[in-house]
């Protein structure tokens, strides 16, 4: 099924507000962790500096035999106070005192990265997992040089379950007023975009009409943006269409009843030998039974082979053929024959004009058969004059009583036409 314009709107608005707030919380969270962090660190620090400033005495502290210093309990039990989880280790690794497990069973912390670092460097700090406790902590440790006694380091913890716990208590904040504002941008995107869709139906259905040939035109908005623009320029084209379809139409039909009522017979073929338009005179002179289709090949309608052979002629390249055909057996017609190319953008062919000569036809034969009889007819007495004059001529050249003999003869001579003198005289 498909998705129409305001559900795509729709779903696009909702894709979009959702690929934002996914990164937003993405880097939002790693953002505050690092913040909560970097607060954790420092106030380990502050602290770590307290107890450097008031650090637990170690020369004089009593080792009992539960093997754990009494005087360094009680300063991490003060220093616990401020809500850190604070162990001593000395510098074998060994613990010795340590605020929430029993350093006896404690494993050595000789290899725990803020230890190394804070006994080399002076101080560290890590997040890692405590296997003490199964948790994941921040740790910072500081090491301590005390007068007469071998160092040791301070090391204070804060649990990363506070900072998991605001990070989701911030989290669970920003979804909430992510949902809150996806439901209002949401509600809001889906009647924008059943106003732009709606918009967009019209000029649809618009364009449809046009297509049906109905050009009243749309009513624009008039809001000014694009959709309004747009709808103004389908109305500016529909209008040129319309006229121009108009004039293509007068033309057309006015082309069409020029044709139509001509006596010559005219038709169209295109490069393929096929007919592409006849008018009734074609159809008449051909004497075809009705007229023929369109895309009809020229062998199948027409008889006279002259005449294909004229079209063949120009679409192999002349520009212009003329010819004559002869139609009818007891009653024949004579038609002039004019075949010249035709020549389009995409598209070439030949024109067939066939004009009616019968009547000139006609008239020539009749002009043979009148100078026929009259050469007919003049014949005799034309010899009888020439035969008296010639004989005229020799009798009187004799005796040289008159000279006009000679002057009919060689008149005679010029008016009769060439060889009729000897025709005549036998």
């Amino acid at each position: 099924m498909r998705l129409n314009l305001f559900w795509k709107l729709g779903f696009a608005f909702f894709a979009l507000l959702i690929a934002v707030l996914l990164p937003v919380d993405f880097y939002a969270e790693r953002a505050l962790r690092r913040d909560y962090e970097r607060s954790g660190f420092e106030q380990l620090a502050a602290i770590a500096r307290i107890a450097l400033a008031h650090p637990p005495q170690l020369v004089n502290c009593s080792y009992t035999a539960s093997r754990e210093f009494a005087c360094i309990e009680t300063w991490v039990a003060q220093m616990a106070a401020s809500g850190v989880r604070v162990t001593v280790i000395a510098s074998n690794g060994q613990v010795l005192a340590d605020s929430q497990s029993d350093p006896s069973t404690m494993e050595n912390h000789a290899g725990r990265p803020e230890i190394r670092d804070a006994f080399a460097k002076g101080d560290g700090q890590s997040i890692r997992h405590s296997v003490t406790i199964k948790s994941d902590l921040l740790y910072y440790a500081v090491r301590l040089s005390p007068a007469g006694a071998p160092p040791v380091v301070l090391r204070f913890a804060l649990p990363l379950q506070t900072v998991d716990q605001a990070i989701w208590e911030f989290r669970r904040r920003l979804w909430l007023a992510s949902l809150v504002m996806l439901l209002v941008t949401g509600a809001a995107s889906l009647l924008i975009s059943r106003s732009f869709s709606d918009r967009v139906d019209r000029l649809q259905e618009f364009s449809r009409r046009v297509a049906e040939g109905d050009f009243h035109p749309i009513e624009a908005d008039r809001s000014g943006d694009t959709l309004d623009s747009l709808a103004v320029s389908l109305n500016q084209t529909a209008a040129q269409l319309d006229g121009t379809i108009r004039t293509l139409t007068e033309e057309r039909n006015l082309s069409s009843a020029i044709l139509a009522s001509m006596v010559e017979g005219v038709a169209v073929v295109n490069s393929s030998e096929r007919l592409l338009f006849s008018n009734e005179g074609f159809v008449e002179i051909l004497d075809l039974d009705m007229p023929p289709q369109s895309g009809k090949a020229l062998v199948e309608v027409v008889r006279q082979t002259e005449l294909i052979e004229a079209v063949r002629g120009v679409l192999k390249g002349e520009p212009r053929v003329e010819t004559e055909i002869v139609t009818g057996t007891l009653r024949q017609h004579f038609f002039a024959v004019t075949v010249a190319s035709v020549r389009a953008a995409e598209t070439s062919g030949a024109v067939i004009v066939l004009h009616d000569i019968t009547e000139l036809r006609k008239l020539e034969r009749v002009r043979r058969d009148f100078v026929a009889n009259v050469s007919h007819e003049l014949r005799t007495p034309l010899t009888a004059i020439q035969g008296f004059a010639e004989t005229l001529l020799l009798f009187l050249s004799t005796r040289g009583a008159w000279h006009g003999s000679p002057t009919i003869c060689s008149s005679f001579q010029r008016w009769m036409p060439t060889g009729w003198s000897s025709k005549f005289a036998a």
